[in-house]
């Protein structure tokens, strides 16, 4: 009788509430993380993360949701307080940071809890075609209001920002996809979809007058071989094609900035130039091999104005498109090539760096890297044997040139291979090789593909390969674990500290519709590189779970900060323009949320032997020795600093005395500021800061930050900026609001304007912002060198200061237990004072293990020293 009485009050209940529905314009449930919306045709779940992440999933009614695993996030829906109103027209749900509203027509505008707008979906260029046979399936559209986006990965366009930019997702070699875009306004978007992604898709055309197609010429025949191309110059054809330059005038309806797509060959195009000129100046330039199929560009064109367009595209096999957006696009657009449902992430931040903060909760933070990942890495195209790497390992020690990783480069391997074996011949005992250089204390990477051209080692490790194509199936957890097993068999058993995972694109399956172990490649193509940086840190932290996984690759994804990996801007030629374009590329890929970045130093190709006809010999022009000069010192305030460079000596003594000297000043600066970066890495890990990042991380709301792709902030506290033309010796360089010191003078300098800087060769722009603390260590050979000099702390005056000095023992994972020791250092302005105090963790017992530093104060001369011993000491100026 008792259980009748519950159905028929549960049955009122149901009653009560189907009538309040239809009273209502939403159908809706509230599930315990959201709530899902019924529309007459669509379904949208809105689900709640924590209090600043939402993931919206909409979905045709009747069509199946992917079965593609969730590769990316690892935050589950948290126990956080959130509501849901409703009024006639719109649908408010609201938790402490944010308010969510959904109309009537299912459209979403995002709302912070003091009534900021964020951003707002659109139904324009909004729409899912799951089964259309042309063009993108997936859609959606937010309108783009006063600000300035970021992220996407890296790109060799120089843009920096890229509101109304189109652009296509698309892994590549010197192009990376990932598909987080971060905002000024204080919001970021994590697009989840693992396919072929266009942001922005152009909407208008250029029109050429010639649409003729290109003569196919008999190619000169190359040289052959059953293994791979030992010499990429040697297997360029040297044939020169029909220029397929066309031009036409275009008279701009509107005024305002044009954003435009070039659209070149669908077919692999290998080699040449792709150029784009509106009355002579270029809005878009590539001419390196191994280009990708899309390129972005803009410029400022008058309504009414007539501007010669000019599009140049050799070598393709297609004459190819020019697309643009015009200035009132004021959209952003995620549009992908598979997928039945719309799905991304909107995540809240007070600021680009709290956006970031929260994506890695959403995504997984980065580990810390052993201290030598953050020392010098000497690397080139290629040592060619034991005796040779050797070799110039010990030369470096002789020669006294600080280094902490020595690179072995492909062709280790046996003839008619490609995989992760060491030729005997070339290579007799690779593990005596590694015995000599921990003698040395240097580590040794070597590269490694997920291209696996060798029938015995497929075998043996029964490795399942994806169809047209030699690269390994990494979607497959039996071959994953594998792939890691052959990589440890060859390398980590014999000592060898990191992999270089080249080709994680990858770029060789010729077939999209080919299947993996999860469903269609065509579906997972732009997360391969996570898969195999997951499957290298898994495996080696299990294996060898005291030794930190420190890995470089040339692709990245979301998420990939978690596995230990380090991506690189990939095979860049020597020239002035593409050097600079490095800098905007970096710093967009560290505003992904993948902190750790890197590039070749000197450029890939750097001369004419190595297929860049801009130098010859690199090693006595003077203009390419420049070059070099000024990009070493970018690398110097990179997260990784390592040179290389293709059928190249890279080592710092084959140039001239004056490279030499420069080059060495650099490297004892970057191992000077070594307890300034590994404190910083600590940040990165456990505050999710950046070691690299834009000025406008720091000052978003400052416009004047908003397109500046020369200058970058090196942790906190420093500031600097890079001279990308020849023979330039004064850098312009903006100065945000407070007081900066010149690094090499200690001028301090009034910020808000734009200020010229000398520049001399061997020196370059760097400031640090006043209010910090500024640890400097001794000159150092190695990482981990023991030394008996007391570090410095600079104190830069003007304000309150903080800075968090980090210790462990620099090699394994037993910082995560907590061990490890914090220094909390404070500077009061008021008082001129600086306080030391033990923070956090027990690595370090300074009562018995005193710690010396010498204290000074920029702008007084007096330097003291004193000693902790884990008694709060105050030091008074």
């Amino acid at each position: 009788m008792e259980r009748i009485k519950k159905r028929s009050v549960l049955g009122l209940f149901i009653l009560v509430l189907l009538m309040i529905g239809c009273q209502s314009k939403f159908n809706f449930e509230k599930t315990d993380n959201g709530v899902t919306i019924y529309q007459d045709s669509l379904i949208i779940n809105i689900e709640i993360v924590n209090e600043s992440i939402i993931h919206i999933h909409k979905i045709k009614v009747g069509s199946e949701p992917s079965s593609i695993p969730d590769y990316v996030t690892v935050l589950e829906p948290q126990d956080v307080a959130w509501e849901v109103k409703e009024n006639k027209d719109l649908l408010m749900i609201s938790t402490a940071a944010l308010n969510v509203f959904v109309d009537s027509e299912g459209l979403i505008k995002y709302q912070t809890k003091d009534k900021k707008i964020l951003v707002s979906e659109t139904k324009e260029l909004t729409y899912i075609n799951p089964n259309s046979t042309e063009g993108n399936k997936i859609s959606q559209a937010f309108l783009a209001g006063d600000e300035a986006l970021y992220g996407l990965g890296q790109f060799q366009s120089g843009i920096m920002n890229w509101k109304n930019v189109p652009i296509r997702l698309q892994q590549y070699n010197q192009e990376i996809a990932i598909p987080f875009l971060v905002s000024t306004k204080g919001y970021g978007i994590y697009w989840h979809n693992y396919s072929l992604t266009d942001i922005n898709e152009p909407q208008n055309e250029i029109r050429f007058a010639s649409t003729n197609k290109l003569k196919n010429k008999k190619k000169k025949k190359e040289l052959s071989t059953t293994g791979e191309k030992e010499n990429v110059a040697a297997y360029i054809t040297t044939e020169k094609a029909d220029k397929n330059i066309r031009e036409t005038t275009f008279t701009p309806e509107l005024t305002g900035e044009y954003t435009f797509m070039a659209l070149s060959d669908n077919g692999g195009r290998m080699r040449g130039e792709i150029k784009v000129t509106i009355n002579d100046d270029e809005i878009i330039n590539y001419s390196t091999i191994w280009v990708p199929r899309r390129y972005s560009g803009k410029k400022y064109l008058e309504a009414g104005k007539a501007y010669k367009i000019v599009f140049k595209n050799t070598r393709a096999k297609i004459p190819g498109n020019l697309f643009y957006n015009k200035p009132d696009f004021n959209k952003t657009v995620f549009s992908s090539a598979t997928g039945t449902a719309i799905d991304y992430y909107l995540v809240e931040g007070g600021n680009p760096g709290e956006v970031i903060a929260e994506f890695q909760q959403l995504t997984g933070k980065a580990p810390m890297f052993s201290k030598a990942a953050y020392g010098f890495w000497q690397c080139r195209e290629r040592y060619h044997n034991q005796a040779e790497l050797l070799e110039n390992a010990r030369e470096m020690r002789k020669r006294e040139i600080p280094v902490d990783y020595i690179v072995q480069d492909w062709f280790y391997w046996p003839k008619k291979t490609k995989g992760p074996e060491w030729d005997k011949k070339k290579y007799p005992d690779p593990k005596a090789m590694v015995d000599e250089l921990k003698e040395l204390n240097m580590k040794l990477m070597v590269s490694v593909w997920p291209e696996v051209k060798n029938d015995p080692l497929v075998k043996k490790y029964d490795l399942d390969i994806i169809k047209s194509s030699n690269y390994i199936d990494i979607y497959d957890k039996k071959t994953s674990e594998q792939f890691y097993q052959m990589l440890s068999d060859s390398m980590f058993h014999i000592g060898v500290s990191s992999i270089w995972l080249d080709g994680t694109e990858p770029e060789g399956v010729n077939d999209t519709k080919v299947m993996t172990a999860v469903g269609p490649y065509e579906e997972v193509h732009n997360v391969y590189s996570l898969e195999v940086t997951r499957a290298m840190y898994e495996g080696r932290r299990k294996e060898f779970p005291n030794e930190r996984v420190f890995n470089l690759t040339r692709s990245a994804y979301a998420g990939q900060q978690r596995y230990g990996a380090t991506s690189w801007s990939g095979d860049v030629e020597a020239s002035w323009e593409q050097f600079s374009e490095q800098i905007s590329a970096g710093l967009n890929f560290t505003m992904t949320g993948v902190p750790y970045w890197t590039h070749d130093i000197g450029g890939f190709f750097r001369d004419s032997k190595s297929i860049n006809p801009e130098f010859d010999s690199q090693y006595t022009n003077p203009e390419y020795i420049e070059l070099l000069t000024r990009w070493f010192q970018f690398g110097t305030f990179s997260p990784i600093f390592r040179i290389h460079g293709y059928v190249s000596e890279t080592e710092i003594w084959r140039y001239d005395d004056a490279f030499e000297s420069t080059a060495r000043k650099f490297i004892d600066l970057r191992y000077q500021l070594m307890p300034y970066i590994y404190s910083q890495a600590w940040q990165i890990t456990n505050n999710s800061r950046q070691l690299m990042s834009p000025l406008v991380y720091h000052y978003p709301e400052d416009k004047n930050t908003w397109g500046i792709k020369d200058q970058l902030f090196f942790g906190e506290s420093i500031m600097v900026g890079f001279v990308t033309e020849f023979k330039k010796r004064e850098k312009e360089m903006y100065f945000p609001q407070g007081q900066w010191y010149n690094y090499w003078t200690n001028e301090k300098i009034e910020g808000g304007k734009t200020i010229s800087i000398k520049a001399e060769l061997n020196e370059i722009p760097m400031f640090i912002k006043a209010g910090s603390i500024l640890p400097i260590g001794p000159k150092v050979q190695y990482a981990t060198q023991k030394t008996d000099e007391p570090l410095k702390l600079k104190i830069y005056p003007g304000k309150d200061a903080e800075y968090t000095l980090y210790f462990d023992d620099n090699e394994s994972y037993e910082y995560e237990k907590g061990d490890f020791s914090e220094l909390k250092l404070t500077y009061s302005e008021a008082n001129k004072e600086l306080s030391i105090v033990k923070g956090n963790g027990e690595y370090i017992n300074f009562e018995k293990n005193p710690m010396d530093f010498v204290v000074e104060m920029v702008g007084y001369k007096i330097q003291q020293k004193v000693s902790f011993n884990g008694s709060e000491i105050k030091v008074d100026f």
